[in-house]
Parts: C-alpha cells; structure tokens; sequence
C-alpha cells in the first residue's frame, strides 16, 4: 500500500491488533533482502510511525515522523487522515492527536557479518 499526498509518496505497512493501527512510512527501495542480511547492512528506520488506539468511544493518535520527510503541518495532517480513513470506528470518535516531528541526530547500530 502507498500514501500519497500532492506530489510526495511513500509506502506504508499497516498493522491491525483488534481496533489499534500501527502504521509504517517507508521507501521500499530502501529495504534489504533476505541475501543482503549476512552482509554489512545498514536497516533503514523509514520515516515514521503513526498510532491510533482505539479507548471506548474514543481514541487516540500519537507517533513521530521524520522532520526531513514529513516537512510541512499538511503532510502531517494528510498522515493523520490517512491513518484515521483505515480505521471504521475512527469516523464516530474524538480522536485528539500528538505527533512528534524528528530529526535525526545520532543513532546506536551493530553491523555483524555472518
């Protein structure tokens, strides 16, 4: 599946447990595959991660994007719709929302060969 907002687009994996949503944004041509796994590898995070946890009649939506990607308040706003359209309950809660944007400033990594 992709998200798309104007003339930014991106891949999304979208994962379900009862009425919650997690979903991933990502470039898929990022992504290594089983065979580039034993060698140096460099896992690429994506750009983000969204949530909507469903609480009785309402929810809830948090997450973080990356700031270099998810540039502007309307591309954040189209996640948030994005992420509330995969949801049938969503369109009947309030839903209040805190989305951190991020930017990348260090990370930790191991890079093990087989």
């Amino acid at each position: 599946m992709r998200f798309e907002y104007k003339n930014f687009e991106c891949d999304v994996d979208i994962f379900y447990r009862d009425n919650d949503i997690v979903v991933r944004f990502y470039d898929s041509s990022k992504e290594q595959n089983e065979e580039e796994i034993c060698n140096f590898v460099i896992v690429n995070p994506g750009y983000g991660y969204l949530i909507f946890k469903a609480k009785g009649e309402s929810g809830l939506l948090s997450g973080f994007l990356d700031e270099s990607v998810f540039s502007s308040d309307d591309l954040v706003e189209a996640s948030i719709d994005f992420i509330e359209s995969l949801s049938p309950i969503a369109k009947e809660m309030y839903i209040p929302h805190h989305i951190d944007r991020v930017k990348l400033t260090s990370f930790v990594e191991y890079n093990g060969e087989c």
